[in-house]
């Protein structure tokens, strides 16, 4: 079986701003699976984010660890996903939030196969989606009182007997419905607001 690379002390020399540059994009840690023996090497920033002991989760823990750090309606899809990917290989992405603290993460990877294309290895990083869901939610949030308020003003020109008023109104109703879109389309794992 392959040897997996370790994943490097805490507060080691950063000569480069590695460090740094994956902080900046988000990422809060990374991780290594054992398939087989059903270990998960966690980095000691994630393995704090979960709730874990830092040394612990270097050592590493079972999977179960990690899907009991995992909000319990996120657990369930967490767990058929990694399921799934360990099933097909390659690639993957999957989001979900956390049991102690609330935070929104999305974990990525990739699956490694033996020569006989077993699955062996799934190694990846985690990012942090908190603060990219919150401000989407409040955005959505305000296109969305937008909406309600158009609504209510088409509504009073019309009554008011306003065509000119009732047209704007509409290519308002149109815009905002465009922006609405855009929203449900950038909305993490179907998010509505």
């Amino acid at each position: 079986m392959a040897r997996s690379p370790s994943l490097g002390p805490d507060g080691a020399d950063d000569p480069d701003g590695l460090r740094a540059a994956l902080a900046a994009s988000g990422v809060v840690g990374v991780w290594r699976h054992d398939i087989w023996a059903d270990r998960l090497a966690l980095s000691a920033p994630l393995a704090r984010l979960l709730g874990l002991v830092p040394e612990a989760g270097r050592r590493g823990r079972p999977l179960a660890d990690l899907l009991a750090a995992t909000h319990g309606d996120d657990r369930v899809r967490l767990e058929s996903a990694l399921h799934a990917a360990i099933t097909r290989g390659g690639t993957f992405a999957v989001a979900f939030r956390t049991a102690p603290a609330a935070r929104w993460l999305d974990l990525r990877g990739r699956i490694e196969r033996d020569p006989a294309g077993r699955p062996t290895w799934a190694r990846g990083i985690v990012l942090d989606l908190t603060e990219d869901r919150t401000e989407n939610a409040r955005d959505q949030h305000r296109v969305n009182r937008m909406a309600e308020h158009a609504i209510a003003l088409r509504g009073l020109a019309e009554a008011l007997e306003r065509p000119g008023l009732t047209r704007l109104l509409d290519r308002l109703m149109v815009e905002i419905g465009f922006e609405l879109a855009r929203h449900l389309r950038e909305a993490p794992d179907g998010q509505r607001h």
